[in-house]
C-alpha cells in the first residue's frame, strides 16, 4: 500500500518542462508610409508629403527575452515623392520631387506566442532626409548633403504566430522626425509626423531554453 501511494504521489508531482526560445529574432516589413509638410529654415524651403501613400521597408535584428520579447536594431527605407517650396529673390516656387527617407535606431518588441496575439513595438534613433531631386530634369535640391534629425515612433498591431520561430503581424505606426526650429516662423512646422502602417514577418534563430 506504502508503495502505491508512493508511486501515485510522485506521478502528480508537476515537473519543470524546458520550452526552447530563439536567441536572436529577424524580421522584415513592408508597409505603406503617409506624412505631412515639414519647414527647414536653412533653405527657406517645406516639403510636403501631401496624401500619397508610399512603398516603406523594414528590417530589424533584436535579441530575444523571455515570451518573445526582444531588443535591438531596427532600419527603415522609403524612396517618397513630396512638393518642393522654395523661395528665390522673394518668388516662391513649386517643384514637384523625391528624397530618400532613411532612418536607424534602437528597437523593442513585446508580444509573441502561437496563434492570435497583441504586438506592441517602438523604436528611437536618427533618419536622414537624402538625395533630394526635382522630377523635370532630376536636378539636386538643398540640402545638397541631406539633413539628419532624431525620431522616435510607437507601434500597436496583431500578430499570428505559426509556431514557436515564425510569426506575422500587423502593425500601425505612428512617429515623428524633429527637425530644427532655426529659420524658423511660428506657423511653419519642424515635425514630420508618420503613419506607417505594415505587414511584417518575424523569424527566430539559435535557442535558449526556460522552464
Amino acid at each position: 500500500m506504502f508503495a502505491i501511494a508512493a508511486t501515485t504521489g510522485s506521478a502528480q508531482i508537476r515537473r519543470p518542462v524546458r520550452v526552447a526560445e530563439p536567441s536572436v529574432w529577424l524580421s522584415g516589413g513592408v508597409g505603406l508610409f503617409q506624412a505631412n509638410s515639414v519647414s527647414d529654415g536653412a533653405t527657406s524651403s517645406t516639403w510636403d508629403f501631401g496624401q500619397a501613400s508610399n512603398i516603406q521597408f523594414r528590417i530589424s535584428a533584436e535579441k530575444g527575452f523571455r515570451g518573445g520579447s526582444s531588443v535591438g536594431l531596427v532600419a527603415t527605407y522609403v524612396r517618397a515623392p513630396f512638393a518642393y517650396h522654395g523661395q528665390i529673390d522673394d518668388q516662391i516656387f513649386r517643384e514637384p520631387a523625391h528624397l530618400d527617407l532613411v532612418s536607424i535606431g534602437g528597437s523593442f518588441h513585446v508580444g509573441a506566442g502561437l496563434g492570435l496575439h497583441q504586438v506592441l513595438e517602438g523604436s528611437a534613433g536618427v533618419a536622414q532626409y537624402r538625395n533630394l531631386r526635382r522630377d523635370r530634369d532630376d536636378q539636386q535640391l538643398e540640402p545638397l548633403s541631406g539633413n539628419v534629425d532624431p525620431y522616435f515612433t510607437f507601434g500597436y498591431g496583431f500578430g499570428y504566430g505559426f509556431n514557436s520561430t515564425a510569426q506575422i503581424s500587423v502593425v500601425q505606426d505612428i512617429g515623428l522626425v524633429l527637425h530644427e526650429r532655426r529659420g524658423l516662423t511660428s506657423d511653419q512646422s519642424n515635425t514630420l509626423r508618420q503613419r506607417p502602417i505594415r505587414v511584417n514577418f518575424r523569424y527566430g534563430i539559435g535557442s535558449r531554453s526556460r522552464r
